[in-house]
């Protein structure tokens, strides 16, 4: 199992682990002084959790920070034992390249196959008691600290979750999914699903046929109580082709908003202009830009229809990642960015609930 895992994170972009294994070569980072215990307040996201992580937090932290250099002391000295390995596996695997070509002198791979596997088999082997640590993080200090945030449940594993919404008109079409980190609660009424994803399709056929890319990212389905009268859709912003092309072929009503700094990133097409006028009022598109800010400028994209708000929002790296195992542990980092991105999506739930209140 954990093999599969560390196969599908090494091919999901934003993940370095090869860099990672190599810092391990120096001199690794135990214990730099004395670690925090004192958490800061930033604005109004973590109000009052200064209290909750002396209470809750504060004793899991050298815990955690014994299991970080234990597991720090262990993946450094695999490395440096099975250092030869990364000599030895091109050259067995360059032998058996040479010989393994058949009659007509096509080469069966075998020799590359051999080497992608040992050399990935060696690195699950050097990272496993880093993995174990930082699976230990999600599964204790994560839940803890969204528990500050009200009844929310998270799981570090989710399968298959980004093929129910695969109808969804933003979604785009895949083959293969690697999900994880799911958090689901509800909030003012509003159900919120929340989880990451890394998407990829075939393409191209024969030996050029390789997965490639579509969306690497979280994605979030928020549900309320009334369903909307027609379906909006917001897009990110394609260029002058791309969005003729989407004006040409859509069955909606290309929508021109007043803000232009939502027009410059964003193209609005809706099958209702007057509720989608409503719903994009000057506050809602106010909490995507600070979204849009807050996710390192990602081309979120979202679509209202039904009962439900679906956003999509690109990631350069995983949302739920620990630091990094060199380096002690406080968790305060991971509490202040958590805390402010899950405020952030309930202020967009705030300010939807008010619009559809004020709404046709």
């Amino acid at each position: 199992f954990m093999f599969n895992k560390l196969s599908a994170t090494l091919s999901k972009p934003g993940t370095k682990i090869y860099r990672k294994i190599l810092t391990f070569y120096k001199q690794p980072t135990l214990r730099s002084g004395e670690i925090s215990h004192h958490y800061t307040e930033m604005g109004p996201w973590d109000s009052g959790f200064s209290e909750y992580y002396k209470a809750n937090l504060m004793a899991l932290v050298n815990e955690f920070e014994n299991d970080r250099v234990a597991a720090l002391i262990s993946s450094r000295r695999k490395l440096l034992w099975l250092t030869p390995l990364f000599f030895i596996i091109p050259i067995i695997g360059w032998n058996i390249l040479v010989w393994e070509y058949d009659y007509f002198d096509r080469p069966r791979f075998i020799g590359i196959y051999f080497i992608a596997l040992s050399y990935l088999a060696t690195i699950f082997y050097i990272y496993q008691s880093v993995n174990i640590y930082q699976t230990s993080i999600k599964t204790i200090i994560f839940p803890c600290i969204l528990d500050f945030i009200g009844d929310f449940q998270y799981s570090p594993e989710v399968s298959d979750k980004a093929l129910e919404y695969k109808d969804n008109d933003i979604m785009p079409s895949f083959d293969q999914e690697n999900s994880e980190d799911h958090i689901c609660g509800e909030y003012k009424n509003v159900s919120i699903d929340l989880f990451e994803t890394h998407l990829q399709k075939w393409k191209g056929l024969g030996r050029n046929r390789r997965k490639e890319t579509v969306f690497n990212g979280l994605i979030i389905n928020m549900r309320v109580n009334n369903n909307f009268i027609g379906k909006t859709l917001v897009r990110a912003d394609r260029g002058a082709v791309g969005n003729w092309f989407s004006k040409t072929f859509s069955d909606f009503e290309n929508i021109k908003l007043e803000d232009p700094r939502f027009e410059d990133l964003f193209e609005v097409y809706s099958s209702d202009q007057l509720e989608a006028r409503c719903l994009l009022t000057a506050n809602f598109m106010e909490r995507l830009l600070e979204l849009i800010r807050i996710f390192d400028d990602s081309k979120i994209e979202l679509c209202f229809e039904n009962n439900s708000l679906f956003l999509m929002i690109p990631l350069r790296k995983p949302m739920f990642e620990p630091g990094p195992i060199t380096e002690p542990e406080d968790f305060i980092d991971d509490a202040q960015s958590l805390l402010k991105e899950i405020y952030l999506i309930f202020q967009i739930v705030d300010t939807l609930q008010l619009n559809m209140k004020d709404g046709p």
